[in-house]
């Protein structure tokens, strides 16, 4: 089969798309998968180089999410998760796996495995599972966002910060976001903010409008130091990464004197402790797509042309997700 490797822990210059032997099946519980395509994030930017927390050796295929068909199932369920019985051969699926994402068959354990939603294509369906599994997460089960809310996002230009302001808009939320570039803004205009800011701008503004109920920050630094006097009484702030490149502190007094919460979103933790979560989490995503949620077009990347799409994300030419297409 045709799989892009990684040769080297120096980023898209030692990618290279090689035919390599399949997989061979990691438990008894996995599901075959014939790749239609998978998606590409930072993180796998970062996987690249050497610099994600879970180091991978070269040479190794990257690739966290994929969509595809199942071509094979366990002879049993082994997972415990109700609905894995109910996958079956022929079945179009996205999947979450660790690492081998970009080949033309992967082998997925069968709780991290889940219908594609009714309308999307392979290239939607691969290029939702890490950001908006991660943002219905962090808005339903870790905010508790509810309808009438206001959400400032940061990031929001960006694949996992555009999934956040589509979902918490497609929930009844009000939307703030924060960008960085024209393109990135117009993006999350699209994707249903109500109010769109420069990054340099929006702190003034929400100060005078009382502060925001919920907020999603992957960027950490200065975002999250000033995110935290944004907070409204009882309002949660939610580190899911930082981009900025500086891990920051909270005040304690500040969130106390608001009744106000940090609060760490790590999918991927929890997607090991909760082997129901993947699929539950899908048919939430379901329903906000049948709720009228229509998931922004990721870039596309023909398989030869793979290390394009790692080379797009590093320079942020990239305003949302990247796919690479194997069939």
């Amino acid at each position: 089969m045709r799989a892009l490797r990684v040769l080297a822990l120096t980023g898209p210059g030692a990618l290279r798309v090689d035919e390599v032997a399949e997989p061979s099946r990691r438990s008894g519980d996995a599901v075959r998968i014939a790749v239609h395509a998978a998606g590409i994030g930072f993180v796998d930017t970062l996987v690249a180089r050497g610099k994600y927390q879970v180091r991978q050796e070269p040479p190794f295929t990257p690739g966290m999410e994929v969509s595809g068909v199942i071509v094979e199932v366990p002879d049993s369920p082994g997972s415990g998760v109700p609905d894995s019985s109910s996958l079956c051969v022929g079945q179009a699926v996205t999947a979450s796996v660790p690492v081998g994402g970009c080949a033309e068959i992967v082998w997925a354990a069968e709780h991290l495995v889940a219908p594609l939603a009714d309308g999307l294509t392979h290239a939607d369906g691969a290029g939702m599972v890490v950001n908006y599994h991660t943002a219905v997460v962090a808005l339903t089960r870790r905010a508790v966002l509810r309808a009438g809310e206001t959400v400032l996002v940061h990031g929001a230009g960006g694949g996992l910060g555009s999934a956040c302001v589509q979902v918490a808009h497609t929930i009844g939320a009000r939307v703030i976001a924060v960008a960085g570039s024209a393109d990135r803004r117009e993006l999350a205009r699209s994707a249903g903010a109500d109010e769109v800011y420069e990054p340099q701008e929006w702190f003034d503004v929400v100060r005078a409008q009382g502060g925001v109920d919920v907020i999603v920050d992957p960027v950490g630094g200065d975002a999250f130091d000033q995110s935290v006097r944004c907070i409204a009484p009882e309002g949660r702030l939610l580190t899911m990464g930082y981009t900025s490149g500086r891990i920051p502190s909270a005040p304690a007094n500040r969130l106390l004197l608001r009744n106000a919460g940090v609060l760490g979103v790590n999918w991927l933790a929890l997607l090991e402790s909760d082997h129901g979560l993947f699929q539950r989490t899908a048919r939430q995503l379901a329903e906000l797509i049948a709720a009228g949620m229509q998931p922004i077009p990721p870039v596309r990347y023909a398989l030869d042309d793979a290390a394009s799409a790692f080379r797009d994300l590093e320079d942020r030419r990239i305003a949302g997700k990247a796919v690479v297409l194997l069939r």
